[in-house]
């Protein structure tokens, strides 16, 4: 099976649409093709963020439209009397019944463009989101792959702390958790959304974790959590700063490290 044709149909595997004579053969391409897993995965992980992340209508809005169309339709049931003055035409009764339809039709259509709109803007945020959830995994693994994963190895602050100067427009907070279980390795240089970030490393028994740090923009990311490959991932603003954590380490003390920082 080609790529492009399989492509086209995982994401109908995935959502459980696609015919089960062509499941298997979708599914094993996908397990073979490195490209086309890797494309699966980001399908599965952007779905898991879409359920994570679903928020009901706010409730004025929500009690606004629910009054409307209660009222619309309540008066689309109103029944016409049974005789009617012989002169009344008939395309004139249908034009008055048609009426409370229309306005029931328009709050619909209204209702429709408000979630429309509300879920481009949404989606466009959290298709960002996993665009630098995917660099911040990316380099991850590259680190441990190369075994490069620190460029000034030590535990101590007043070492880590200034080999970023110069190298960074900004000064990222350094602190040694040794105490808290989390041991501080050191730190390098790494690059995310096509931007030269800090990163630290911490150890936590045999587990390592990066810590991905760049100033904040805007208002800043979002609390953002992510599952993917067995490894866990954390997004969050503190202080002006962006953070992502990421690691094999367990969700629970991934997020331990969280508050320490």
């Amino acid at each position: 099976m080609r790529c492009e044709r399989a492509r086209d149909r995982i994401a109908m595997l995935i959502d459980g649409e696609l015919p089960a004579k062509e499941q298997e053969a979708v599914a094993s391409h996908a397990a073979e093709c490195s490209e086309c897993a890797r494309y699966r995965n980001e399908l599965m992980l952007l779905r898991r963020h879409l359920g994570q992340t679903r928020e009901a209508a706010p409730a004025k809005l929500a009690a606004r439209l629910s009054a409307t169309l209660a009222l619309e339709t309540s008066s689309a049931a109103v029944v016409q009397p049974a005789q009617s003055s012989r002169g009344q035409n008939l395309a004139d009764r249908i034009k008055r019944s048609l009426v409370p339809l229309t306005r029931l039709a328009a709050a619909v259509l209204i209702a429709c463009a408000l979630s429309i709109g509300g879920t481009a803007w949404w989606m466009q945020g959290r298709n960002d989101d996993a665009m630098v959830s995917r660099d911040v995994l990316s380099a991850h693994l590259r680190s441990l792959i190369q075994g490069n994963t620190v460029q000034v190895a030590s535990l101590d602050t007043h070492t880590v702390k200034p080999w970023f100067a110069g190298r960074l427009d900004y000064s990222p907070v350094v602190k040694n958790l040794s105490a808290e279980g989390f041991e501080l390795v050191g730190g390098r240089l790494d690059y995310v959304d096509g931007r030269r970030v800090a990163v630290l490393v911490y150890k936590r028994r045999l587990h390592q974790i990066s810590v991905f740090i760049w100033p904040a923009e805007g208002h800043g990311l979002p609390p953002y959590v992510g599952t993917t490959e067995g490894l866990n991932l954390i997004g969050w603003t503190k202080e002006g700063m962006s953070y992502w954590a990421v690691s094999d380490l367990n969700d629970g003390e991934l997020r331990q490290l969280q508050g320490l920082l």
